[in-house]
């Protein structure tokens, strides 16, 4: 039995929504790894978020992603890969679609060039955007004070950017001229990055040779920041309802219902969807850039 038309109408919303925009181009790469720390309330020192995220150094350009949106790439290109390999979205008798378990971390990239430009990007529902910055102009202070972090000898710097002031610590144990975030520029990788107010901490844990990262840029609309900061506040609600959307069939070859989960699983009607992320934005009331 094929899908109805409705269910083949919320099949196609879905994967509008989440399809992966072009072909990964799979390559050697060196992989920092950055653990990070992220108070979301600025009234709360307890309620921080943690995350790891992946610096991948390739040839000519470096991407600095979440593990969580890898996770979530991986997942949604299999998934596109079950549609296809049942004839399509139009023949789809059965597929297990379930976004919980896929963390609520950041959803962006970031593209870092060697000539010190840089491309953040992030996909809102079925449009990616983006917007490019010259970090050739940060100005860096580098520091006089030295220390040890695990086994490299490191030394002190500072910047401003996005309303907050950072420390860096950088070793030319490294020398690569790389780091979490956008940042970059410092003779050295940064190995440990935190604003002054300790709302948001970077930490080296790992640095490994891989063979398989994904070099590819996906195409994206190009805006400028303003613009791209306007865009973000109008759909994030959008796509957090989206990325929440959990459709399941009551009996084995039909999707009849869309079900909304909370972060263990745990079906909740849309009211309760509402109510709780009305409640969680209350306290997301911080941002790692503020300007």
């Amino acid at each position: 039995m094929k899908t109805s038309i409705k269910n083949y109408l919320l099949l196609t919303a879905l994967f509008t929504c989440f399809q992966v925009i072009g072909v990964a181009q799979n390559e050697p790469a060196q992989r920092v790894i950055y653990d990070f720390s992220f108070q979301r309330d600025t009234n709360d020192v307890t309620l921080k978020s943690k995350d790891q995220y992946a610096l991948d150094i390739f040839k000519d350009h470096s991407r600095f992603v979440s593990f969580t949106k890898l996770k979530r790439d991986i997942y949604i290109d299999s998934m596109k890969q079950a549609i296809e390999t049942q004839g399509g979205i139009q023949n789809v008798k059965s597929i297990n679609v379930n976004f919980s378990g896929m963390g609520g971390g950041s959803s962006y990239d970031i593209f870092k060039f060697n000539n010190g430009k840089i491309r953040f990007q992030q996909k809102f529902l079925k449009d990616t955007y983006g917007y490019e910055e010259d970090l050739t102009t940060l100005n860096w202070t580098i520091t006089e004070n030295t220390e040890k972090y695990g086994q490299y000898n490191c030394q002190l710097a500072k910047v401003n950017y996005g309303g907050r002031n950072w420390n860096a610590l950088f070793t030319t144990d490294l020398p690569i001229n790389n780091g979490p975030y956008k940042f970059s520029g410092l003779p050295g990788l940064i190995v440990k990055m935190w604003d002054d107010k300790n709302h948001c901490v970077f930490e080296l844990a790992e640095i490994k040779t891989i063979n398989d990262a994904n070099s590819s840029i996906p195409t994206a609309e190009i805006v400028d920041k303003k613009e791209f900061k306007k865009e973000e506040n109008a759909r994030v609600q959008m796509n957090a309802m989206a990325s929440g959307m959990a459709p399941r069939g009551a009996d084995a070859g039909t999707v009849t219902k869309t079900v909304f989960k909370d972060q263990n699983g745990n079906e909740i009607t849309l009211d309760q969807a509402q109510r709780r992320r009305a409640e969680a934005e209350k306290k997301n009331n911080n941002r790692l850039e503020l300007q």
